[in-house]
């Protein structure tokens, strides 16, 4: 997902178009962070390279290896879907509902991160994937970069509607 705040107002672009997969018009999507938001939602939007955001109705969607292959209305042919550039992307409405202890990345952009003991680390500037678990990367006050790991160790609460992540991690560990 894209590592800045999102307001909902603009697309979140999840993942970029790959060019043509088979004979019939399907596109190969490679998702920038998981599968399930693109795969839970039909309301997809096209984001041109220029920046130009156009809907597109999606017929079909799957997993593929470690990407996805979509089907769009109107791309029917492997010529058609290898002029398909730029990537994909949801409003934040269009998520569908996390599942219990799941989080989306651009919901946690932003979070106020504090320790057991109520000292503040920082705030999330944002997500990395090491391919092993997400980490995330806190900004501190005096502007250094402390990067946290997003697994159940170090986690105590993660509160979303209060922009809040409590972590089990001391602020001098850098």
């Amino acid at each position: 997902m894209t590592n800045e705040k999102n307001s909902g107002a603009e697309p979140i672009v999840l993942g970029a178009l790959h060019g043509a997969y088979g004979l019939k018009g399907w596109v190969r999507v490679q998702p920038f962070q998981g599968t399930s938001a693109l795969l839970g939602s039909k309301h997809w939007q096209h984001v041109l390279p220029d920046g130009e955001v156009r809907p597109v109705e999606l017929e079909k969607a799957k997993l593929h290896g470690a990407g996805i292959v979509a089907k769009f209305q109107g791309i029917d042919t492997p010529e058609d879907a290898a002029a398909l550039r730029g990537a994909v992307a949801l409003y934040r409405k269009d998520f569908p509902e996390a599942e219990e202890n799941e989080y989306y990345w651009v919901d946690l952009i932003g979070c106020d991160v504090v320790n057991k003991e109520g000292q503040s680390i920082g705030q999330v500037k944002g997500m990395i994937d090491n391919g092993v678990h997400d980490i995330l990367n806190v900004k501190r006050a005096d502007g250094k970069e402390v990067l946290i790991p997003f697994v159940e160790d170090y986690l105590a609460e993660v509160n979303v509607e209060a922009k809040k992540i409590v972590v089990d991690w001391d602020p001098s560990w850098d």
